[in-house]
């Protein structure tokens, strides 16, 4: 179906949210912190991320961000946030992402987010002042 780049510090909730998620025909690459999931997004572009936020070594927003600036593509892939901390909602609107789960997460719920992440596609957009749309005419 889908490949699905995981990134979670919790070895046991991503070893099960990777089997749930292959078991539903993905294609998942396990990630433990921001740091490797940029490297694999190095290697390859998923069609989608699902991100932890508080990890070590670069945590999940800090990630996101870091999708933005390096590297041209990243900036267009869906992302999902995780997360088990307060206010999950508006750590996924600072990151401008639709999709968020506060954990722990019923399997059939993210089953049904990664779904609509999937046909949507919709990238994150991080909330800030619009491009400037004056051009200078000479």
């Amino acid at each position: 179906m889908a490949t699905i780049l995981l990134i979670d510090d919790d070895e046991d909730l991503r070893g099960l949210t990777a089997d749930l998620l292959e078991l539903h025909g993905h294609e998942v690459r396990v990630c433990s912190n921001g740091v490797e999931g940029l490297h694999a997004l190095d290697e390859q572009f998923p069609q989608l991320v699902i991100t932890d936020v508080e990890m070590p070594a670069l945590d999940g927003p800090a990630m996101v961000q870091r999708m933005f600036v390096d590297n041209v593509g990243r900036e267009n892939i869906p992302v999902l946030i995780v997360s088990g901390a307060e206010g999950v909602s508006k750590i996924a609107a600072a990151v401008g992402t639709p999709y968020f789960l506060a954990k722990p997460f019923p399997g059939r719920q993210l089953l049904q987010l990664v779904d609509r992440a999937l046909v949507e596609a919709v990238p994150p957009r991080p909330p800030g002042p619009a491009p400037s749309s004056s051009s200078s005419t000479t």
